[in-house]
Formats: C-alpha cells, sequence, structure tokens
C-alpha cells in the first residue's frame, strides 16, 4: 500500500505532462513545420489523429489517477480534521474545483481536436487557437496542482 500512492501521483503528473507536453511540442514545433509543407491542412490533420491514441490514453490515466488522490485526500482529510486546518481546507476545495474546471475545458478541446468526427473538422483543420488555449490551461493545472500539492 505503501508504493501505490506514489505509483498513482507518478501516473497522473506523467500523464498530465504527457499530454499537455505533446500539445505544446504540437503547437510549437510540429505546425510551423507543417506550414512549410505543400498541403499543411492534411499533414496537420493526419498528425492529430495520430496523436489522438495518445491523447486518449492519458486522458484515460488522468481520470483513473485523479479520481484515486481525489478520493484518498477526502478520506485522510476527515479523519483529521482540526479547527484551525478548517481554513486551509475551504481554500483547498476552492482551488480543486477550479482546477477541476480547468480540467474539463481541457478534456473538451482535447476530444474537439483529436475525435474523428464531422462535426469537428472546424477544429480540426485551424487547431492553432485551441491548441494554443489548451496548452495555457495546462500550465495553469499544473500550477494549480503543484498550489495544492503545498497546502495538503
Amino acid at each position: 500500500m505503501t508504493l501505490l500512492k506514489p505509483l498513482i501521483q507518478w501516473l497522473h503528473v506523467g500523464s498530465v505532462v504527457l499530454m499537455i507536453g505533446g500539445f505544446f511540442f504540437f503547437r510549437v514545433i510540429l505546425m510551423p513545420l507543417a506550414n512549410r509543407l505543400p498541403d499543411p491542412a492534411a499533414f496537420i490533420t493526419s498528425a492529430l489523429r495520430r496523436f489522438s491514441s495518445t491523447v486518449w490514453c492519458a486522458l484515460l490515466t488522468i481520470l483513473i489517477s485523479g479520481l484515486y488522490n481525489f478520493i484518498t485526500f477526502f478520506r485522510t482529510a476527515r479523519g483529521g480534521a482540526a479547527a484551525e486546518e478548517m481554513s486551509y481546507f475551504s481554500l483547498y476545495i476552492l482551488v480543486v474545483g477550479i482546477k477541476l474546471f480547468i480540467v474539463f475545458l481541457i478534456y473538451t478541446l482535447a476530444i474537439l481536436l483529436t475525435f474523428p468526427y464531422p462535426v469537428f473538422e472546424i477544429f480540426q483543420k485551424k487547431p492553432a487557437p485551441w491548441l494554443n488555449l489548451t496548452v495555457m490551461l495546462g500550465f495553469i493545472v499544473i500550477f494549480l496542482s503543484a498550489f495544492l500539492r503545498r497546502l495538503a
């Protein structure tokens, strides 16, 4: 049981870094290179489709490990709640709520960018602003996670 928490934490953080880092690489490195090709839209769409399996595995891993971390935190907090810790607990809940909302936005953008459905083609043909937004939101989530780690 002592190795389970660090393993889950490693899976969670590793999956977030892989997904956000992949979107960052896609936006900063791959898209400028693709724009030098004769048909950049076809290359970008193809690359997004190939990247989708990585994104979907990361999303699933983040969801499962995040749920585990969430449940573990509240079991621990409920057992050792002291009066002076309640202000930190309230702040923790507020920051977790903000983080989960941003994570929901990232999940939505990841689906719009990688799911092969005709309705989403408008996002996939011109992904630059959506990739920018996804990366910025990802960096905010990573910051909020570091902040939460210091509160717990």
